[in-house]
């Protein structure tokens, strides 16, 4: 019996991934950089810790060093994403599937690759952060997904054992941060950037299916 789901955030609870990917196309092309929009992909589930950046930018001839368009591209993003309506990316399952989740007595944590600022800006949304028992960051831990340990610290919090527990991913590296932790994991399916998902012990069009499957 799951006793406790652990979620990512990014692509999972929130459509940002595609609001983040139109903001990068839209500053590359402004700044005509040759950064082939489809580098984007290389970002999504990732942490600074694993300078992504290097990786969107390798091999292509650029006028100034990858960090330093980097953090352009960052600076702009949050300039964006302060006039961004932030309801209009949480997905519309999401509420009704948490709901469902705490009326059947699960325990919930959000662990995300992102940074505790924007995550609380994230859960100030109607009161998204109220459903969560456990919220941290990758920032908190020596390393970050596809390492396990911030689901190791989740399932050490609630004190339940591996097979008491689901995570719900959607990157290849949360998913095998999730399989490296020992924790059955299943992935939101992503339509739109060819994420590899095949790790995952089950692929579902959406939030509620995926809880249906847990609590029926």
């Amino acid at each position: 019996m799951i006793k406790a789901i652990f979620f990512d955030l990014d692509g999972v609870l929130i459509d940002s991934e595609r609001a983040k990917e139109k903001i990068f196309e839209e500053y590359v092309d402004l700044k005509g950089y040759a950064i082939p929009h489809e580098r984007f992909y290389r970002l999504i589930g990732s942490h600074k810790s694993l300078d992504p950046w290097k990786s969107v930018m390798e091999g292509l001839d650029l006028p100034k060093s990858y960090k330093e368009i980097a953090k352009e591209i960052e600076e702009y993003e949050v300039i964006c994403w302060r006039e961004l309506d932030l309801k209009k990316i949480i997905f519309h399952d999401v509420l009704p599937s948490l709901k469902k989740i705490k009326t059947s007595g699960i325990k919930t944590a959000l662990a995300s690759s992102s940074d505790m600022e924007y995550i609380k800006r994230i859960l100030a949304v109607d009161d998204l952060g109220s459903w969560f028992d456990l919220v941290v960051s990758c920032d908190d831990f020596k390393k970050s997904k596809p390492d396990p340990e911030i689901y190791l610290y989740c399932l050490n919090y609630f004190g339940l054992s591996k097979d008491e527990c689901l995570v719900i991913e959607d990157s290849p590296f949360g998913i095998l941060a999730a399989k490296n932790a020992g924790i059955k994991v299943y992935a939101r399916k992503d339509y739109f950037f060819g994420l590899d998902q095949s790790a995952a012990d089950g692929i579902f069009d959406n939030l509620e299916d995926i809880i249906d499957s847990v609590i029926s």
